[in-house]
């Protein structure tokens, strides 16, 4: 940076130039005598005050309040889109302040440009290491470059948890999905099978009835775990069918993809199979 002043008494025009150290060298003695010259450690440029990993709502909000705090060089590292996990929800109605029901996709819409008018940049990145030495972290990203940065706060959040059932990975992607929101309109009219008895999963069992012919609900358990409000709203559904008390024994498809699963009743030990593409 370069900024020029005049120097009292004489009015003469100098300049003061702020370079990084390994720079100094380049400026030639002649430029030298009407100029003051300050060095700077280029680490001290380039050093983080603070580094987010993750972007959903914990990321966004600690972004919002550091830089409005006075941190002038904080950056989030999310490998997407910022928001994280909760829009990939249908329907949010939980929400403190919230209004109208909405998805997860609009209810975290405004938070970037929010967050990020007080300073706060956002990486398109994946953090793969962290280190510490003395008071100074130093992250690795995805792509072998490093950051060096005075705190780090971790808001990394969570990712869907697999059950283990057999043809799982190989159907992943193909009829098999853990996200109704993106997946959903792809078998719009059809037969489909959602696993889990957990709010999230009757959440998105109520979404699927509006698109799909018919939802199978598998649990392996006769009760859900999910709030009375929605597994009130999950029954209330015509064309959700609940499978309860049994366990996923494989999903089979073909080429194409998924064209079924069979899930074995855990008093009785019979097989059911269930004709659906995802």
């Amino acid at each position: 940076q370069i900024f020029s002043f005049i120097d009292q008494p004489n009015t003469q025009l100098k300049f003061c130039i702020i370079m990084p150290l390994y720079q100094l060298s380049t400026l030639g003695n002649q430029y030298q005598q009407n100029m003051c010259l300050f060095s700077i450690n280029e680490k001290d440029v380039c050093m983080l005050d603070l580094a987010i990993i993750g972007g959903g709502p914990a990321g966004l909000t600690a972004g919002l309040y550091a830089t409005r705090g006075g941190l002038k060089n904080v950056t989030m590292f999310e490998m997407g889109m910022p928001g994280g996990q909760i829009t990939g929800s249908s329907e949010i109605e939980n929400y403190p302040g919230q209004g109208a029901i909405m998805s997860g996709m609009d209810l975290m819409e405004n938070w970037p440009e929010q967050c990020q008018r007080f300073g706060l940049k956002h990486e398109m990145n994946q953090v793969s290491k962290v280190t510490k030495d003395g008071d100074i972290f130093t992250l690795t990203t995805a792509d072998g470059k490093t950051q060096e940065a005075k705190s780090v706060l971790l808001a990394t959040g969570s990712v869907p948890r697999r059950a283990g059932f057999k043809g799982e990975q190989e159907f992943f992607g193909r009829g098999i999905s853990t996200c109704a929101t993106c997946d959903g309109f792809f078998y719009k009219g059809k037969e489909v099978a959602l696993i889990g008895g957990g709010d999230s999963a009757l959440e998105e069992a109520v979404y699927l009835s509006k698109i799909c012919s018919k939802v199978y609900l598998v649990h392996r358990r006769d009760t859900y775990r999910a709030a009375p409000s929605t597994i009130e709203h999950m029954k209330a559904c015509e064309n959700i069918e609940e499978v309860t008390n049994v366990t996923v024994e494989e999903v089979y498809g073909d080429m194409s993809g998924v064209t079924g699963l069979k899930v074995k009743n855990r008093d009785s030990d019979e097989i059911r199979d269930l004709a659906v593409p995802g």
